[in-house]
Formats: structure tokens, sequence, C-alpha cells
């Protein structure tokens, strides 16, 4: 897929990378809430850590149809996705202290943030998945943020792209159940 896809990302890569610098450090966010009845933060959180933590590449691509390759080894995962009109490759690394601005993160007791960076080690994202438990059920709060000078379709095909993938993953942590 990465030789596939090698000139597209090259486009791409040549695209996203100025923005950080264009944005004078910028950020701004895009959000997708859900509320999912008949699972819990535990039972999600158990099945969707495990596929990352184990590389399931099935689980990991048959999420999104807009997800080239989801290489997950060790504490970064390499990830081939559309991103505004096209693949981009970025590698994500989750860990603590992501700077996301936005708030209402104090209704969500779990939070799990990332860094999603260009091969040259451009930052180009930051993701804050949060959950918990609501009386309706699950509760997911799923924020992306780039700089604030990226195109308005980059945060709009986001919101749907988190949607879809997540939708999917918890019909595996379900069907698991």
């Amino acid at each position: 897929m990465r030789e596939l896809l090698a000139l597209d990302l090259a486009e791409s890569d040549a695209t996203m990378a100025p923005l950080p610098n264009g944005a004078g450090g910028a950020w701004r966010s895009a959000v997708t809430e859900m509320t999912v009845a008949g699972i819990d933060v535990d039972r999600f959180l158990t099945w969707w850590q495990g596929r990352l933590a184990g590389g399931d590449r099935s689980a990991l691509l048959s999420a999104n149809p807009e997800r080239y390759l989801a290489d997950s080894s060790g504490e970064v995962v390499e990830i081939i996705e559309t991103i505004g009109s096209g693949p981009l490759r970025f590698f994500l690394t989750f860990h603590d202290g992501v700077e996301i601005a936005d708030e209402g993160h104090e209704e969500y007791p779990v939070r799990i943030g990332g860094t999603g960076r260009l091969g040259d080690g451009t930052e180009i994202a930051r993701v804050m998945h949060e959950f918990g438990d609501g009386p309706d059920g699950l509760r997911i709060r799923l924020t992306i943020q780039f700089p604030a000078n990226t195109p308005e379709h980059v945060f709009v095909g986001h919101q749907w792209h988190f949607a879809c993938e997540f939708t999917n993953w918890l019909e595996g942590a379900h069907a698991q159940a």
C-alpha cells in the first residue's frame, strides 16, 4: 500500500507539512460525539485497546473504507487514511499531556490523547478520545485538531471518519461480548 500510494503521499506531505508554521501555532478542533446503549467504557476499551496493542489489522482496517493501512507496532501506529480529499500517511503516538484546548473534558473520566506526525516529524494532528458511562449508555467524544489554516473539508471529513470507524469498532466490541 505504501508503494501504491507513494506519489499521493508525497503530494499530501507537501500540502500538509507547511500548515503548522502558517497557522502561527493556532489549532482548530473537529468534534464527534456519540452515545451508545448496551456497552460500557470498560468493555469497549478492553476490546479496542486490545486490537491496537495486538496489531489486529483486520479490525483496524475494516473500521473505515478510507483507511488504507494501519500498522500498530509498539507505541506508534502508522496510518494511511483519507484526510481531506486524499490519502495521508502519519504516525500516531498515544501519550499524556496532549494539548487540546476545548472545554467539556471534565464530563469524560477516561481520556486517551495522541499526536500525529508526518514522516519528517512535523506535528500535523492532535487527538483526544474521551469516554464515560452515562444514563443512556457509553458516551464518546472524539476530538481531532489540525493547524487552524487547514482547509475546512478536512475538519468535516474527519468528523464523518470518526463516526464511521467508531461505530464499526463499537459493533465489533458488541459482537465479541
